[in-house]
């Protein structure tokens, strides 16, 4: 297990019907909650080499897929306010649980970042980004974006221009029926 810092898995409880609803209006409820649980699953995978722990939002009773890794419940509010709450906890390193390619290597690459940037994001292509990463925490980041849309990222790097920052590599993640055709073709490529 790598001690370089603790790294959060932000994540939804795995619950039908409450995870991936922009999906579950053109495929179906069940059929998003699979690849919600799939995905989650990988982000976990890619998890487990490193200090991690995973923050909640929702309700659940069943952990057996967090792999014994320390669960959190995410305190109330926006994301950039669950966000910052983590990295007041003393997290190093968060990820989202949407991105088909999250890999252990990627995050030892922003963890290597890290080491000489006081900022480290992991950009998507929809204006995004599926990782983030700071050594101390800079509220200003995380106040007045409108999260979920595809000026998260450029706001983000626009509010940061007194840190030094790094970039991880461009990743894509699955939020609407075109992500998710996308993802059983990748996903099928790799099986």
């Amino acid at each position: 297990m790598s001690t370089k810092g603790r790294l959060a898995v932000f994540a939804r409880a795995p619950v039908l019907g409450a995870v991936k609803s922009r999906l579950a209006i053109s495929i179906g409820e069940e059929t998003a909650f699979n690849c919600y649980r799939k995905l989650l699953d990988n982000a976990v995978e890619a998890a487990m080499p490193f200090e991690s722990e995973i923050w909640i939002e929702g309700d659940i009773v069943d952990l057996s897929w967090a792999r014994g890794l320390p669960v959190r419940w995410q305190v109330p509010g926006d994301l950039g306010v669950r966000m910052l709450a983590a990295f007041s906890d003393g997290v190093k390193v968060l990820i989202g649980t949407d991105i088909p390619a999250m890999s252990a290597s990627y995050i030892e690459q922003a963890f290597a970042l890290l080491e000489e940037n006081d900022l480290v994001v992991g950009p998507t292509e929809d204006g995004g980004y599926c990782l983030v990463a700071m050594h101390e925490p800079h509220d200003h980041l995380f106040s007045g974006i409108t999260w979920g849309t595809d000026s998260v990222l450029a706001s983000t790097l626009a509010r940061a221009e007194n840190l030094n920052v790094g970039l991880c590599d461009m990743l894509w993640d699955v939020d609407v029926e075109a992500d998710y055709r996308r993802w059983l073709v990748s996903d099928q490529a790799l099986n």
